[in-house]
């Protein structure tokens, strides 16, 4: 039966949904969901994190990996992504690419909403690394 009821969000929540994507997910010390994620059609891959504090955030951290730009290219690069998309965020800390998106869901959530968020953050994600590369222009 399809769970329809809106849920409180907690960790495993997140990681459950994660896994019914197929996804390998583990697990740091803080309880928060760990995904590599990579196209092969791309070099660069993401670390993910997806994290939720106490107030009921579920934040997505990405960090992106084998990727080979001067910080100020990564700079102009990570501009030039979010004067185009609205999500994933794309930003550069100590000269490595990074992404990001927040959401506040201490209402909780339902199960239909959480797959959805979770899946286009993904694809969002996945889309970053072929327009970096400029696959599929």
């Amino acid at each position: 039966m399809t769970q329809t009821q809106i849920r409180p969000l907690t960790q495993e929540y997140v990681r459950e949904t994660l896994k019914d994507f197929g996804l390998k997910v583990l697990t740091d010390p803080d309880g928060d969901s760990l995904v590599l994620l990579g196209d092969e059609r791309v070099q660069a891959r993401v670390f993910m994190i997806f994290a939720v504090d106490r107030g009921k955030v579920l934040s997505y951290m990405g960090q992106v990996e084998n990727v080979f730009l001067d910080e100020n290219t990564a700079l102009l690069k990570a501009n030039e992504w979010n004067d185009e998309h609205r999500w994933p965020r794309a930003f550069v800390r100590k000269g490595k690419l990074h992404l990001d998106y927040h959401w506040d869901l201490e209402q909780g959530i339902h199960p239909g909403l959480l797959r959805d968020l979770l899946f286009s953050v993904i694809m969002g994600t996945t889309q970053f690394l072929l327009w970096l590369e400029r696959i599929g222009d």
